[in-house]
């Protein structure tokens, strides 16, 4: 029992442990930055997606959103923004806002596309701002267009 091959299993078995240790403390690194409901009278928790690369990135991937958290996609215009759900294997709602913060497109239910060709989201209007929920968060808040939300500072987000 105490051979050899057994102490040098043992070795890898931890190693490999910390490894998948680290590597999980290591998935959601981004800060998390406070967004507020005003007519809900509800805070969530988003991380931010500033440049090209994390609007990209977005929520692929992910096999879970915690409830009341989301991310914002901050774009450098107000223009109409597409999205899509590529490799997204969670179903979710896209909020469009515009520059102060006013909800101006709202999509329900956007379903994961594991498979091209990926279907395209247009939001009925032109927006600065993508927030991304949970599928139903829309539904079960009772949002509607023209509501504000407080955005995060974003001047204390890290420079890329």
């Amino acid at each position: 029992m105490n051979s050899p091959i057994f102490k040098y299993f043992g070795i890898l078995c931890a190693l490999l442990m910390n490894s998948f240790t680290v590597n999980a403390e290591n998935i959601n690194t981004k800060p998390i930055h406070s967004l507020t409901f005003i007519a809900q009278k509800l805070d969530i928790r988003v991380e931010i997606a500033l440049n090209q690369t994390e609007r990209e990135q977005g929520l692929m991937f992910r096999t879970h959103l915690g409830i009341n958290q989301g991310m914002l996609f901050v774009y450098p215009d107000q223009a109409v923004h597409e999205v899509w759900m590529k490799n997204t294997y969670i179903p979710l709602d896209a909020i469009f806002l515009s520059t102060d913060g006013h909800i101006v497109s709202i999509l329900e239910n956007l379903q994961p596309c594991l498979h091209e060709p990926c279907e395209i989201y247009s939001p009925q209007a032109a927006a600065s701002f993508m927030l991304e929920l949970n599928a139903g968060f829309s539904h079960d808040h009772h949002l509607q267009i023209g509501q504000t939300l407080r955005l995060p500072d974003l001047s204390k987000h890290p420079a890329n």
